[in-house]
Formats: structure tokens, C-alpha cells, sequence
């Protein structure tokens, strides 16, 4: 992650927080110990208080420093960077132990590192989101130079200058039109430590010296859309061509961010225990259909899945049984072909529990891009770039444009959704998919459905 920040500050300010962190979560940790009857922790600490401060000073600093853990490139919210940082800790904290052991008289219980590292792994992570956020919101950004090679939507400049957690200070823009001799002048102009470059694959062999004389002389140079997701968490759409796709491993089906099989196990078993959870509710569903509109009580659809296969959806009917006389339409906020009790379903999003069978049956995943009808597939396909790169996995009952999009009914909504469901596809790792799992709890709570 590009955070646009000045590195030796944040560094010095980790560095800082670190110390603290590391004795205090070793003080807290003897505490601990010597109240749960470890009777002799607390004295032993006190009594070799200054080993006992170079050891765990000098592993844990040098640990975070091979980790990397003093790095501002890294967005330390994202989870790969949290395992870095708990990885770090638990490593340190076992050299720690076992070095201890050449120092017998100081009579340590391994469980007071246990408890040191439990503590430490906690507070290192959330200082050092905090730190980042509490810089940038700072206006201590670094100034940056936006070189822009082909024309970039005005969403994304925004995205980068005014995101509340990764802000760079976009100092000047330089265009196509400038030429690459003159890009030196400007960047030293307004002293820019960042070149963010939208249509890196435009450069022209004088253009691709000058960045590389820049970044000799300490300039970073990145690419716009890398730099967007990082901080948005979808994938521009706009800004990325052919070439962007085709050097992503993420997108081909041999590639796998986690074992196919290790999520198949996890959908199976989320699946069965929402479904007996919810029980009652299918009951509640099924007896209003059936008061209010008659049968049938599930709606059968076909859908467009994994690969592009089709295969039928199913779910609590929630319209008119003529509401597609007239062919197939996107569903609109307000659709008077639902009815009253199909609206309550649908803000509620019990019409979506039949689906649990086809996770169960192997059409779909938990965490997905949202399938789509056939028919709406072919359009789409023709009308928005990259669509189908979208079937590289199985649909899912939620996704990551779910949980940080609006409900969408356009073709604009769904050009959105799909840099969303675009970063899901390239980013699927089994953190990921936890994540969308938890926030689509209050998105099912506070967000109603269409």
C-alpha cells in the first residue's frame, strides 16, 4: 500500500509507540501472571528489569524492523499487513522465550510471553492504523505529482486526494501534452516525493528514462489504478486496459487465492447452520406468500454462474405471478410488480434464504459476485469491459459490492459493482472472505434490500 506519507516520520513514530507497546504489554503481562498466582513473575521482572528491557527491546525492534513493520508502503488495516504484524510478534516473543533459557536465574514463565504477545499483537496493529490515519488526516501527506498519460475519471483523482485514511497532496498534473524533459522541472517544482501515473502502459521510450532518472533521484512512481484499489478496494474500470488483467495471475481459474477445498468445506458448514437458524423465518415467509399472493412459495430462476454455466436460483416469491409479461426487467426501487409482503421480504432479505440450498448444492459460494440472468449477461458483457472476468469464481449469496456498494438497478450501479466484484476476484483469500461475512451483518441489518 502507497500511503503517500513521509516514511522517516512514520517510522520514528512507530519506533516510538513500539517501546512503550513492548514494555507495557510486558509489565501488563507480569502483572497478569503474578495475580493468577505466578507468585514469583512480578519480582523476577523487577529484579532483572534491565536484561530484561534489553532483550525484549532488541528482539522485538529488530524483529519489526526484517518484518518490515516500519514501513508507511503499508496499510496496516488490510489483513495480509495485521498477519505481518502478528507474525512479527509471535516470532519475536518466541526468541524471546527461548533465549531466556540461557538465563535460568531469571526464572521466566513462558506463559508471561504468551500473555506479552497476545496483548502486544493487539496494540501494535491498532497503533499503527491509527498512526497512518492520524498523519494523513494531519495534512501530512507528502506532495505528489498526478502524470496523467490517458485521461482518468475525476472519481478516482478524488478517491486519492480526499480519502479520509490515505490522502496524497496532489501538487500538479502533468499531461500528455508535456514533455518528458520538462516532467523533472515540475516534480522538483513543488518538491513531490510521488509520481502517480494513470495509462502506465502509454509511456513512450523518452517518457519511461525520465521516470526512471526520477526514481534514481528517490521519486516513487505508481500506478493510479494500483494506488486506487489499494485505498478504495475496487479496481478502476476506467483506467485499467487489457494489459492490466492479463499480468494479474488472479484472473485465470487455475489460480486460487485459498484451497478451493478448504472454502467449499466452510460454505457447506455456514450454509447448514444458517439454514437451521432460520428456520422459523421460512416458516414466516412461506405463510405470508401464501396468505397474500397464493402459491407457488419459491420463485425458480435461471442465473449465470461459475465459469458462465447456468443453473436455477432459487428464492422466496416476492412478485405478482404476471410480473414478467412483458420479458425480462431489471427490478427498480419502488417495482410495483412486487408485492406489499414480497417488499417486506425483500427489505429484509428473507427472500434470499432459499439460496442457502444452492450453496449446499454447490451453484454457489457464501462470498461471491452476486449472479446475474442470462439475458442481462449478454448485455452486460457487451456494454461494460471485463464482465466476465467476474465468473472466474462461483456467485455467492453476498460479495464484496454488497457489503460497500448501494443496491443497484443500472448499468452505471453495475459498472461500480463490478470494480468491486473485479478486486474480490483478484484479492480472494480466505481473510477476505471472513471479512464480507462480518460486515454483511449490519449490512443486512441497517442496509435494506431492494
Amino acid at each position: 500500500m502507497v500511503s503517500g506519507l513521509n516514511v522517516s516520520r512514520f517510522a520514528r513514530w512507530a519506533v516510538a509507540l513500539d517501546v512503550v507497546l513492548i514494555l507495557g504489554s510486558l509489565g501488563a503481562a507480569a502483572q497478569l501472571a503474578w495475580q493468577a498466582g505466578s507468585a514469583s513473575v512480578l519480582p523476577d521482572l523487577l529484579r532483572h528489569w534491565k536484561g530484561a528491557t534489553l532483550l525484549v527491546l532488541g528482539v522485538h525492534l529488530l524483529v519489526f524492523y526484517v518484518f518490515e513493520l516500519y514501513s508507511a508502503e503499508l496499510d496496516f488495516r488490510r489483513g495480509r499487513n495485521l498477519l505481518r504484524v502478528v507474525a512479527a510478534v509471535a516470532l519475536a516473543s518466541g526468541v524471546v522465550a527461548s533465549l531466556s533459557f540461557l538465563v535460568p536465574r531469571w526464572g521466566f514463565h513462558r506463559s508471561l510471553f504468551v500473555l506479552q504477545a497476545s496483548g502486544l499483537a493487539v496494540a501494535a496493529s491498532l497503533s499503527r492504523a491509527i498512526l497512518l490515519s492520524a498523519l494523513a488526516r494531519a495534512g501530512l501527506a507528502d506532495a505528489s505529482v498526478h502524470l496523467a498519460l490517458r485521461e482518468a475519471p475525476q472519481e478516482v483523482i478524488s478517491g486519492l486526494r480526499d480519502h479520509p485514511e490515505r490522502r496524497f497532496r496532489l501538487a500538479a498534473t502533468i499531461d500528455s501534452n508535456d514533455p518528458p524533459e520538462s516532467w523533472a522541472r515540475i516534480v522538483q517544482g513543488c518538491d513531490a516525493r510521488h509520481i502517480l501515473v494513470t495509462g502506465l502502459e502509454s509511456l513512450s521510450p523518452a517518457g519511461t528514462k525520465a521516470l526512471l532518472a526520477l526514481k534514481r533521484d528517490g521519486v516513487e512512481v505508481h500506478d493510479t489504478a494500483d494506488v486506487f484499489q489499494s485505498i478504495a478496494g475496487r479496481i478502476p474500470v476506467e483506467v485499467v486496459d487489457d494489459l492490466y488483467f492479463l499480468r494479474r495471475p488472479a484472473f485465470t481459474t487455475s489460480r486460487r487465492g485459498v484451497s478451493p477445498n478448504l472454502l467449499r468445506v466452510l460454505d457447506v458448514l455456514g450454509a447448514a447452520t444458517l439454514l437451521l437458524l432460520s428456520l422459523p423465518l421460512w416458516l414466516v415467509a412461506a405463510a405470508g406468500i401464501l396468505l397474500t399472493m397464493g402459491r407457488p412459495v419459491f420463485f425458480a430462476q435461471r442465473r449465470t454462474g461459475e465459469l458462465g454455466r447456468p443453473f436455477t436460483i432459487y428464492k422466496f416469491r416476492s412478485m405478482r405471478a404476471d410480473a414478467e409479461r412483458d420479458g425480462p426487467q431489471w427490478s427498480q426501487p419502488g417495482d410495483m410488480r412486487v408485492t406489499a409482503f414480497g417488499r417486506f421480504l425483500r427489505r429484509t432479505r428473507v427472500d434470499e434464504l432459499p439460496q442457502l440450498w444452492n450453496v449446499l448444492r454447490g451453484d454457489m459460494s457464501l462470498v461471491g459476485p452476486r449472479p446475474e440472468r442470462p439475458e442481462f449477461v449478454e448485455r452486460l458483457v457487451e456494454q461494460l469491459p471485463y464482465y466476465s472476468l467476474r465468473f472466474q469464481v462461483k456467485p455467492g449469496l453476498t460479495g464484496w459490492a454488497q457489503v460497500s456498494f448501494r443496491y443497484g438497478s443500472s448499468v452505471d450501479d453495475t459498472r461500480v459493482k463490478l470494480s468491486y466484484e473485479l478486486y474480490y476476484v483478484q484479492e480472494r483469500s480466505l481473510l477476505l472472505y471472513v471479512v464480507i461475512l462480518l460486515k454483511t451483518i449490519p449490512t443486512v441489518l441497517f442496509k435494506p434490500g431492494s
